[in-house]
């Protein structure tokens, strides 16, 4: 604490305010003390001989019709700092910054007469290098968008070599990827050629690449070479974005690698790349938690169905696995695909049940332990079992409960455990059966139950 903001010099200066707004609002000390305060308190506050509790401030100020901050001290110096040329400097980045992202926003939504609006507002400003960096990229895009490609190839050019200086890798792959794209435009095939070439050099061996952005790489090169009919490369170029694509094709593996690139960037002091991924790898975690809360809502739904009517659950299934956003996750297919096997088990169609059963394992069985593969091995299980496979049943019951049990799903382990438990009872397996039975209680005890 500054010597001008000691204790005393705040108590002075609440006191002082609180003087001048009691005597503006006709108070004594007497009437703003009463019944919470003494006088003897409000005098000595007054005095500064004390400095009062937020809540006394609180209650204070209300009285008087204020806010409790109204009553705090005011720090001339502070408030002059706040004007100094260096927070009005950067204050100013802050607003180049905000702007930027707004043009980017606007490119991104095809809105290019409103981005080129935002880039002239800073036509006559100095911008600082990695400002420049955005500015000539985003001019960039909007020059290649509206077909102004000598425009576009020049801009990005100045870019690029602004992020080879910079040594701001994560632009430069980006801006490579769309001067390459301009050069092709161009005809200039030879000059794309090595572009795209660089590109690639940035990429291999790299693991702070945003994956998505090698993606975009390795397809626009390889639709480059299938243009010059270099048909090995192009297919090389393919074979790797599918390689790529494949490994980040879940969202939660796709929030880890975001992750990853938040702690780099934070660890090599680019506050800007930190933070962008935290944002990435904050959005990639509502994805993975939206898909994960659709599945099961048609994983429960299918469930409540099917004890409430299992006709109105049948019909329900074959109309929501027609639906386009069903058809692009599996999970939520192999669920759906699970309750209309036991729509058929029901039914003591044991052959339609099987198939069902099957197809739905093996639509999630690469996701690694899910909650749907589990109910798909299970619903195996119980099929196999009325058909007389005994042994067959009783490994896919196994695999399913051991599934439940990596995922820590209780509950449903409890259910299901009691479920084999009953089959294994009416083969003549009591021991097995007995095993089962406590396995279930143990669950429902690690549930609270």
């Amino acid at each position: 604490m500054s010597p001008e903001q000691s204790p005393a010099k705040i108590g002075k200066s609440v006191g002082e305010k609180l003087r001048a707004a009691r005597i503006a609002q006709h108070y004594t000390q007497s009437q703003l003390a009463a019944p919470d305060f003494s006088v003897s308190y409000i005098s000595a506050i007054e005095r500064g001989q004390i400095h009062p509790s937020l809540r006394a401030l609180e209650i204070l100020a209300s009285r008087l019709g204020l806010t409790p901050t109204e009553l705090f001290p005011s720090h001339p110096q502070q408030e002059e700092h706040l004007r100094s040329p260096a927070n009005l400097a950067r204050q100013d980045e802050d607003e180049i910054e905000l702007t930027l992202l707004q043009a980017y926003l606007l490119i991104m939504h095809d809105n290019l007469a409103e981005a080129i609006a935002k880039f002239d507002t800073l036509a006559t400003k100095a911008l600082k290098l990695p400002l420049r960096l955005q500015q000539c990229y985003l001019q960039g895009l909007i020059y290649f968008t509206t077909d102004q490609l000598e425009q576009s190839e020049y801009t990005l050019s100045e870019a690029a070599q602004i992020a080879t200086d910079l040594h701001a890798n994560y632009f430069l792959l980006h801006i490579l990827n769309h001067l390459a794209m301009t050069y092709a435009a161009m005809r200039n095939y030879a000059q794309a050629s090595q572009v795209y070439q660089r590109c690639i050099t940035l990429i291999e061996g790299n693991e702070k690449v945003d994956p998505f952005c090698s993606i975009q790489v390795y397809t626009a090169a390889g639709q480059h070479y299938m243009f010059l009919e270099s048909f090995d490369q192009a297919l090389a170029a393919f074979n790797k974005a599918l390689l790529i694509a494949g490994e980040h094709s879940a969202s939660y593996y796709v929030q880890a690698v975001y992750a990853h690139l938040c702690q780099y960037y934070i660890t090599v002091k680019d506050d800007q790349l930190a933070i962008l991924y935290a944002y990435k790898s904050i959005q990639a975690h509502y994805q993975h938690m939206m898909k994960q809360l659709k599945m099961k809502l048609h994983h429960y739904l299918g469930h409540a169905l099917m004890r409430k009517d299992p006709q109105a659950a049948q019909d329900y299934i074959a109309a929501t696995l027609q639906k386009p956003d069903i058809l692009k996750y599996r999970q939520a297919q192999a669920s759906l695909i699970t309750r209309k096997a036991e729509w058929h088990l029901t039914q003591h169609e044991l052959d339609e049940a099987e198939f069902n059963a099957r197809q739905a394992h093996e639509l999630v069985q690469t996701c690694g332990d899910t909650i749907v593969d589990a109910e798909a091995l299970i619903m195996l299980g119980h099929i196999e079992y009325a058909q007389g496979r005994y042994e067959e049943g009783s490994q896919q019951l196994i695999a399913g409960l051991g599934i439940l049990e990596r995922l820590q799903s209780y509950e449903e382990l409890a259910d299901a455990s009691v479920r084999y438990a009953q089959l294994l009872e009416k083969i003549g397996k009591e021991h097995e059966a007995f095993i089962y039975f406590r396995h279930a209680f143990e669950s429902r005890q690690k549930l609270g139950i």
